[in-house]
């Protein structure tokens, strides 16, 4: 072991004295800890499990490798309060100071996963998750609005997915703090100025994934019911798929992360052509079917020999009713199919009526400053550059001078 002189040791030389330090003292080598399990990850390729355990005033992170975790007989989840049988040591690259897990033992229910169940139980019982309540997500929207962070992956994601999938669809953002003190209240105040404003057919209210701290400012109270009160259907999208949230039971429909609710909200427009093309051709094939069905039975009912003698009665007349029923189809096809391919013109017309770049064209510019668009005065920062897009290029200038008229 390394002794203390006054010759200056390498890190690696620290650590490791630190690590043996740990590893000498008997109590660390064997000990029993309880506290709440947050951050936790299985990591399926190993079979390794991480996270950390809290009480009210500290936290030390864990690792249980694969040849212990094996013996569990329950699911660790964030929120859950354990006890575990671990060693104490240090990680020698890193420097850092953790447990290694031998064995865990469930323990009871941890505070942040007790309160998500009070209220969980609570709003169920007010009827804030019956089905029946829920709205149906419209299928054409115009406008997605959006409350989450302006500067998060979330944000990123949709706009990416709406792009591909319909570009003519416009996004709507109301920024608002998604983790940490403050966080729930800003996202209340963002779905209401989305629904005061009213330019959305339907919000998306989410974020990126994390631990359960990470996410609970949607688990609070205040966001739950200010997405139930919200006039415009509402997609819920917090975290990965592993993760749920109050939110995503109050809301019109749940969706397992930022990117799968920008799949549901913004239909794809090749998807809209071929359901119109599909239709086109089952119109054309019924109405060619049902000219088949009566050109048979007039053959059947001509063969027949219980009206060989009153054809000219009874067959003639039916005939002649026959055959003006189908000029009428004839004729009523061409109609009918140009009546879908003005119905597609129009379609198509709207959309590229709801192009930007169309905006563009008419002699308007779109601000942009540090990656975002500036769309009112209050936006624009006068110390940064801004980037004037035009249709067919942009400028980039200087701010010399702010004038905002009073709301």
């Amino acid at each position: 072991m390394w002794q203390p002189t006054s010759t200056p040791i390498t890190v690696s030389e620290l650590n490791e004295y630190a690590r043996k330090l740990l590893a000498g003292d008997p109590l660390l080598r064997s000990l029993e800890v309880t506290g709440e399990i947050t951050g936790y990850k299985h990591h399926y390729a190993t079979g390794h499990r991480y996270f950390s355990l809290k009480d009210e005033s500290a936290r030390v992170q864990c690792v249980m490798f694969r040849q212990n975790a094996i013996g569990l007989d329950f699911q660790p989840t964030d929120g859950m309060r354990v006890t575990v049988r671990a060693s104490a040591s240090l990680f020698v690259r890193d420097g850092s100071y953790q447990l290694y897990v031998t064995s865990m033992r469930a323990s009871g229910q941890g505070d942040l996963f007790a309160r998500f169940e009070k209220l969980k139980q609570k709003l169920m019982a007010e009827g804030l998750f019956d089905p029946a309540r829920k709205r149906e997500i419209p299928r054409m929207p115009r406008i997605v609005g959006v409350a989450t962070s302006r500067t998060g992956a979330a944000i990123r994601d949709i706009v990416q997915v709406a792009r591909r999938r319909n570009p003519n669809v416009g996004i709507l953002l109301a920024p608002c703090a998604v983790q940490g003190e403050g966080a729930a209240e800003e996202i209340v105040h963002a779905i209401q100025r989305l629904n005061a404003n009213g330019e959305s057919d339907v919000i998306l209210v989410g974020r990126g994934g994390g631990s359960m701290e990470d996410l609970w400012a949607f688990n609070e109270e205040i966001v739950a019911r200010a997405i139930a009160s919200s006039r415009i259907p509402v997609i819920s999208c917090v975290g990965h798929e592993v993760d749920f949230t109050i939110s995503d039971f109050v809301a019109d429909l749940r969706a397992p992360t930022p990117s799968a609710a920008a799949e549901l909200a913004v239909p794809e427009i090749a998807a809209l052509r071929q359901d119109l093309d599909g239709v086109l051709r089952r119109l054309s094939s019924a109405l060619e079917a049902g000219q088949r069905v009566r050109r048979l039975q007039l053959e059947k009912l001509t063969a027949s020999p219980a009206l060989a003698r009153p054809s000219q009665t009874m067959i003639e007349p039916r005939r002649l009713l026959l055959e003006q029923i189908k000029q009428r189809l004839i004729a009523a096809m061409p109609v009918l199919l140009q009546k879908q391919r003005h119905r597609l013109d129009a379609l198509s017309a709207s959309l590229r009526a709801l192009n930007p770049e169309a905006v563009l064209e008419r002699g308007y510019a779109i601000v942009r400053q540090s990656n975002g668009i500036a769309a009112r005065a209050g936006d624009v920062d006068a110390s940064k550059p801004i980037r004037v897009c035009f249709s067919d290029g942009e400028v980039t200038a200087s701010v010399t001078e702010i004038n905002q008229r009073n709301a």
